[in-house]
């Protein structure tokens, strides 16, 4: 009796323990894992495919890691080899020679496969673009004829005796480690507590994503450093034609600097001020971003209400990856946070102008209110969802929470914080209008047409632009860009872990564990609200699907008809909408263990994901 009593005590620590265990036995000691040393003329991919017996070779089975001049040594992991036989080895995606020194594969109970003198390098048969293999002191000369070289190393794997002991041994260190932990962290048991060390936990490894990866490697960064850096020594936007701005341009023939967004504006005057500072060129213009999470951080640790709306954003490492670097999607999804916080709290700043019967006249707190609300009309497109769901929210609060005596006040009062947002908003756009003129759009439509490249040009021919534009005109199925390209697959793995331009991604184990978690948490959310939300909770529940629904539609729909985009990111609104429902779950959930344990395992296999994918295989900075 005093064994289960105490298993009771420690349930939540044994489950964590169980988790962890598995966690390790799946991604390191059931894994093969790649030491690799090689030699090239510029930068380039290294990829291994494997297939299974009677199974070609996919591009979701495969491990890449980033080769560059500077570098000749490398390591990686692949997949459970036992059930593979062969593997396909691209040494480079371009037209010309490397030097492959040495290639080692080792899997625990499994004999090591290396590839280091003549003999063994026999082992490698040549499939495509390899014009010869050449064999020298150095190592395996590989000339390619083509970007595409394929190299095959069929297996015949040999089993070697298994170190149960050892296993066993690491596996007691884990629950060694996660006891230990429990037993000294008494105090940070409850959600409350234990949320900000989390948070503390992500904003170290974003500073260290942020310091450490190089320039040009994530998602459209480019552009996005050089529209902020105009706004260092600027204050009004540029004329869309102005020669100054021309390298600002993307393919696409669009500049950052043309549109409405204000975080630009904040980058570009935040890397002004650290100037003094003389930090590189990126890392002063990614700063923004990092000191916004950590504002965030500072904001869960000062208020407890906001550690349960805050924990949607510890639950993807995609959410953390966007703090990283320069970009507009961390300031809308910060905003959309802050906004998410002021109508839940019941002592916000908004909450305390809507309902109090005589709130006192101060200019500040009305200031803060019409700047954040002018920023979320400033905020990227697909915030516009938000924004949609915001306004379902307001008339539900109302409807539901909002004694009838006040209502008419609250109402007045909202409708005079929104008017204010309008006005400032309408400022910024003014600016826009006021440089450029009237013919805005026309300019913009000009101006495109002059600098995008061809493939993406208007006046293009729809059957020379590029694949992926305007799949509908072309003649592309709405069914074939679900099944045959696997769009809703692809959407989800960039949600929850995809680096650099969606090249570097997690195994078919990471994304196959964290679905069912992922899953497991949304369907507890959804069957509180639903049995024990009542007509509220119901009502509330059912608009935010219908408002995420929109979202993943709209989303679905330009991949169709304008640009195929498989982009996590793009579902970012769906967060704080997510945040606000949570915090009303939370209020009627019953017993915390199992809600605690698919918070923490979903931490832990972000913390996977964005330091042994993200950070490892991530160019660095030289």
């Amino acid at each position: 009796m005093n064994v289960l009593n105490l298993c009771i005590k420690w349930k939540f620590p044994l489950l964590l323990g169980f988790l962890l265990s598995f966690l390790y036995f799946h991604y390191f000691e059931n894994r093969a894992f790649v030491e690799l040393e090689i030699k090239v003329q510029q930068k380039t991919w290294f990829n291994i495919y494997w297939a299974e017996n009677g199974k070609g070779y996919s591009k979701w089975e495969r491990a890449r890691v980033r080769l560059t001049p500077e570098k000749q040594r490398y390591s990686f992991y692949l997949t459970d080899l036992r059930k593979m036989r062969s593997l396909r080895i691209d040494p480079h995606m371009f037209e010309g020679e490397v030097v492959l020194k040495t290639l080692k594969i080792s899997q625990n109970s499994l004999q090591p496969i290396k590839i280091t003198t003549k003999s063994d390098f026999k082992q490698l048969s040549p499939l495509f673009h390899i014009g010869s293999l050449r064999w020298k002191s150095n190592g395996l000369h590989i000339l390619a004829t083509g970007n595409d070289p394929q190299l095959e190393l069929k297996l015949n794997l040999q089993k070697t005796p298994s170190h149960i002991w050892l296993l066993f041994t690491r596996i007691i260190a884990i629950f060694s480690v996660v006891f230990l932990f429990f037993s000294t962290t008494s105090s940070f048991r409850q959600e409350e507590k234990f949320v900000p060390l989390f948070f503390l936990t992500v904003f170290a490894l974003i500073v260290v994503m942020a310091s450490m990866t190089a320039g040009k490697i994530h998602p459209d960064e480019y552009v996005h450093l050089n529209a902020a850096e105009y706004y260092e020594s600027n204050y009004l936007p540029p004329e869309v034609d102005d020669p100054a701005i021309s390298h600002t341009y993307s393919v696409y023939g669009v500049s950052r600097l043309n549109g409405h967004e204000i975080s630009y504006f904040f980058t570009g005057k935040l890397a002004s001020l650290l100037q003094p500072l003389h930090l590189p060129r990126y890392l002063s213009l990614r700063m923004f971003n990092v000191l916004l999470f950590g504002l965030l951080l500072l904001y869960t640790l000062y208020s407890p209400g906001a550690r349960t709306i805050a924990v949607p954003l510890l639950i993807s490492p995609q959410i953390w990856y966007t703090f990283s670097y320069c970009n507009s999607d961390a300031f809308a999804l910060a905003v959309a946070f802050i906004v998410a916080c002021q109508f839940i709290l019941p002592h916000s700043i908004l909450n305390s102008y809507l309902l109090d019967i005589s709130p006192k006249r101060q200019f500040l707190p009305f200031l803060f209110l019409g700047s954040l609300t002018a920023s979320l009309f400033l905020l990227k497109k697909n915030y516009l969802f938000f924004i949609l769901f915001i306004a379902g929210y307001l008339a539900w609060k109302i409807l539901f929470q909002i004694k009838p005596e006040l209502r008419r006040q609250y109402c007045r009062r909202a409708a005079i914080v929104i008017c204010a947002g309008l006005i400032l908003a309408g400022l910024r756009i003014g600016a826009n209008y006021a440089v450029n003129g009237m013919d805005l759009a026309a300019k913009k439509a000009h101006i495109r047409e002059q600098l995008a490249d061809f493939e993406y040009k208007p006046s293009t021919p729809l059957e020379e632009k590029n694949p992926f534009l305007y799949r509908k005109a072309k003649g592309y199925t709405l069914k074939e860009i679900v099944i045959t390209d696997n769009w809703f697959e692809r959407t989800y793995r960039s949600t929850f872990g995809a680096y650099g331009y969606f090249t570097v991604n997690g195994g078919d184990s990471y994304y196959n564990t964290l679905r069912p978690v992922a899953i497991a948490l949304f369907l507890l959310v959804g069957i509180t609200m639903v049995l024990r939300g009542g007509i509220a909770g119901n009502t509330l529940f059912a608009f935010f699907i219908c408002c995420s629904s929109a979202l993943i539609g709209a989303s679905l729909y330009h991949s169709w008809t304008t640009d195929y985009q498989t982009q996590g990111r793009y579902l970012l609104p769906a967060v704080p909408m997510f945040c606000m429902v949570l915090y009303h779950a939370r209020q009627l959930m019953r017993g915390e263990a199992i809600y605690n344990l698919l918070i923490t395992t979903m931490f832990l296999l972000s913390v996977y994901s964005f330091i042994f994918v993200g950070l490892m295989q991530l160019p660095k900075i030289v």
